[in-house]
């Protein structure tokens, strides 16, 4: 990867990661309205800034809304959010557009301060996040509110949570935790969720990404969604393994996977048992092959392989699962 890349720019597989559109898409809006013109890389791939990552985030919002790309590709950044701070999704949302506005952003020497919420998070989301200077990771907790009873003079400026499925439900509950927590941006990792459903949960302080966005991006979209200068954000000395590879994040917890074990035998069907197996077991060697002991350079490189490996595998098992999940109609 291009030093410069990684320092500050986006290429384009992570701004389609990010803001939902697609390549196509992105280069489409670039070729017939100029809605932005990104810069290219020493190798010539697509490098886009902050600005245009925010631009496009907008665009995809409002075109969403109704309004045709045609009248909204071109118009300046400060047009844009005004026409998303007045668009009905907001009040759908029940959240205010606070994300964009200068009492919302931090100082460009100020560390972003993340919060997870949620059960079992992939060790290379808490290992790798405390790895980047720029991030202050606060911790990880099952809910705001276990987080407020210990930490209440703690403000979180990011909170991030993982969902199997973007549903009503993650939809409601994101909404509660923006009307509640101070929250300035809420980023929902997903594994499974249709487009209609993934427009509808998206807004200027809500981000839909898929769960396999790499660690490093994660952190800039952090920084970015702050009001940070992802410019700073850089690798400390002691970075983990996880942000070598782009390893897909986890999609079901340890105790989803139990219970859709208990739930086989009443549809008569074992594949759910089998597959929450294969998918535990994997999980377990991926933390071994993580936290294995390396004598030299070539143990930490078969380690690392390992561990990607056993990450994409499991990942396909868990399309799988989905898959009989939803065929079966079963509640997780």
């Amino acid at each position: 990867m291009d030093s410069q890349i990684r320092n500050d720019q986006y290429k384009i597989g992570a701004v389609s990661k990010i803001t939902g559109i697609g390549t196509e898409t992105l280069r489409a809006w670039e070729r017939r309205y100029q809605a932005v013109v990104p810069g290219r890389s020493e190798s010539g791939d697509r490098v886009y800034s902050s600005d245009d990552l925010t631009k496009l985030f907008l665009l995809k919002n409002l075109s969403d809304a109704g309004n045709s790309i045609g009248t909204i590709a071109r118009l300046p950044i400060h047009e844009l959010k005004s026409k998303w701070e007045n668009s009905v999704q907001l009040s759908e949302l029940g959240a205010g557009p606070s994300g964009y506005h200068s009492n919302h952003e931090i100082s460009k020497s100020q560390n972003c301060r993340v919060l997870l919420l949620g059960e079992d998070f992939p060790l290379r989301v808490q290992d790798g996040m405390a790895d980047f200077n720029g991030i202050e990771l606060l911790g990880h907790a099952n809910s705001m509110q276990e987080w407020k009873r210990t930490h209440p003079d703690t403000h979180v400026h990011v909170a991030i949570i993982e969902r199997p499925t973007i549903n009503e439900d993650a939809r409601k509950y994101v909404s509660k935790l923006l009307k509640e927590s101070g929250v300035w941006h809420v980023i929902v990792l997903y594994g499974f969720g249709s487009q209609v459903e993934i427009n509808q949960l998206q807004s200027p302080q809500v981000s839909a990404i898929r769960s396999s966005i790499d660690v490093y991006e994660l952190a800039r979209l952090c920084m970015d969604r702050s009001g940070g200068d992802s410019k700073n954000l850089v690798a400390s000395n002691s970075a983990t393994v996880y942000l070598e590879d782009s390893l897909p994040t986890r999609r079901y917890s340890s105790k989803q996977l139990d219970g859709l074990a208990r739930v086989s035998s009443s549809i008569q069907c074992e594949c759910p048992m089998h597959l929450s197996d294969l998918i535990k077991s994997l999980v377990a060697f991926e933390i071994y092959s993580a936290e294995c002991e390396n004598k030299n350079d070539r143990d930490a490189e078969l380690h690392a392989f390992l561990h990607a490996t056993s990450a994409q595998s499991r990942a396909l098992l868990e399309d799988a699962l989905a898959h009989v999940i939803k065929y079966e109609n079963i509640e997780i």
